[in-house]
């Protein structure tokens, strides 16, 4: 009896016990991190420390036009002027549109890759397992890399282009095609890229083309085939078009040859373009996404920039370096202050999106929910700073060297340059203006850089956070008093 009272004892202790560590675990209030002033890491360098020249770019370009003279070509002829040793050969054809964005890509992407995937399976053929797709709003790149001629090479990217590519009779699985949409879908909504969608509608307005011709839900639902051939016949019809040959393929392409396998057009209807770039203006309004029970909080905040506070050449120019300054991982003000000195978050990093109908200028990253306020107020705080005090001279020394260090690892790795160039096209950058950006990067002053942060964080910046409302909206309440904070929902 003893022992049976005894166990009795212990049982009734334990279950107290443990109801004492839940109850404890349920009512432990949230510690919310409090804020600081922003910390600056020092680029002063050691006197006794070898001096090291500046670094510049050349001023040859990675492509050069060799359309003959005299020829009238349906695409502009692009030859590498890097000297290749590889054994294979590495053919783009790219679709442009520099004024005005293309039709739902993002639909003729999954497309392009079933289509190669199935020719890969019908024709056996090993340079098809190569296809690569590289698709933005105004250009559609699609390559091959394989030991084969060029005329060869060229022969299997334009069959993606043929008005019967996606004809009944083209074994294409029309089925899987919306099923990869439909799944994006679901895996963005997975993964949080949710915010990045709340960001762009926001950023620009839902009625943007940038946001109106992506993401069209209907027809991902409704695809055909029919629809995807009219699609697909668009697009050719719009784009203007460019074919990259290696350096050492110029003088074996037949380009006789090419006209004869030249798509045919046919009479395409396309819609008007009656192009809204105008952009919401931005108050004090913390936008938030609900995810409840998420252990952390994502974060986007940044501004749209315009012409009105800044030039056609230093709109790239403030875009890139600013959000280099800030946000180019270890090195950024905002990783050195936010995650080294205070850990608030294992990355923020910064993002310039420049396209010809916006440019926008972006810096991102996640926080535990107790950190929220205090990490987005660390960035706001680093925006002001950088408006309103000049850089080191050893910062924008440094800055310079990342930019320009960047840009010549780019120029060596042939896909990242041709993506760059292919850019620099749409945006209808001509060498000399190239030329006159990287020279004035080189010439900036911190008093400068200063100006072109007044002019880039000129108003309100745009902030979206996606994490458990319930628990952070005091913490933001209390940290960012002067903010409305509007909760929104992703629209489908």
């Amino acid at each position: 009896m003893p022992t049976s009272r005894l166990s009795n004892a212990l049982q009734t202790m334990s279950i107290g016990l443990i109801a004492v560590i839940l109850g404890a675990c349920q009512q432990t209030p949230l510690s919310f991190t409090p804020t600081q002033a922003p910390s600056l890491a020092n680029f002063d360098t050691q006197p006794n420390l070898p001096q090291v020249g500046n670094i510049y770019l050349p001023n040859e370009q990675p492509f050069i036009d060799v359309t003959p003279n005299g020829v009238t070509l349906p695409y502009q002829l692009q030859r590498t002027t890097r000297a290749t040793q590889n054994l294979s050969n590495r053919m783009s054809l790219v679709a442009i549109s520099p004024t005005i964005p293309f039709d739902n890509p993002d639909i003729l992407q999954v497309a392009f890759q079933e289509k190669a995937r199935s020719l890969a399976l019908t024709q056996a053929d090993a340079c098809l397992e190569t296809f690569e797709t590289r698709v933005t709003l105004h250009s559609i790149n699609i390559s091959l890399t394989c030991p084969a001629s060029a005329n060869y090479l060229y022969q299997l990217l334009i069959q993606f282009w043929q008005p019967d590519a996606f004809s009944e009779s083209a074994a294409i699985d029309i089925d899987n095609i919306r099923r990869q949409l439909k799944l994006n879908k679901h895996l963005n909504a997975f993964s949080g890229a949710e915010i990045d969608k709340v960001w762009r509608d926001k950023l620009l307005g839902t009625a943007h083309p940038y946001n109106k011709n992506i993401n069209n839900q209907a027809l991902f639902d409704s695809l055909s085939l029919s629809e995807l051939s009219r699609l697909q016949q668009n697009t050719f019809a719009q784009a203007n078009w460019q074919l990259f040959l290696p350096n050492h393929a110029q003088t074996e392409f037949d380009i006789k040859q090419s006209l004869s396998q030249w798509p045919t057009r046919i009479n395409t209807h396309s819609s008007s373009h009656l192009i809204n770039t105008q952009q919401p203006p931005q108050s004090r309004t913390l936008y938030l996404i609900d995810a409840p029970g998420s252990v952390q909080t994502q974060v986007r905040i940044g501004y749209a920039l315009d012409d009105k506070h800044l030039s056609a050449q230093d709109m790239p120019l403030a875009c890139r370096s600013l959000a280099a300054l800030l946000g180019r991982s270890f090195s950024g003000r905002l990783y050195y202050d936010l995650r080294e000195k205070r850990g608030l978050t294992y990355g923020i990093y910064g993002q310039c999106a420049n396209a010809p109908l916006s440019t926008s200028i972006k810096f991102y990253g996640s926080t535990a929910i107790e950190h929220t306020g205090a990490f987005v107020v660390g960035i706001l705080d680093h925006l002001k700073l950088l408006a309103s005090t000049p850089a080191s001279e050893g910062e924008l020394a440094a800055l310079k060297t990342y930019l320009i260090g960047e840009a010549l690892l780019t120029q060596d790795n042939p896909n990242l340059s041709e993506t760059q160039f292919i850019h620099q096209q749409v945006l209808g950058l001509a060498p000399q203006s190239i030329q006159a950006i990287n020279l004035k990067l080189q010439a900036l002053s911190p008093n400068q850089l200063m100006q072109l942060a007044q002019q880039a964080f000129y108003g309100e910046p745009l902030i979206i956070l996606r994490g458990d409302v319930a628990k952070i909206s005091a913490d933001l309440s209390a940290k960012l008093p002067g903010w409305q904070l509007e909760e929104v929902k992703v629209n489908d």
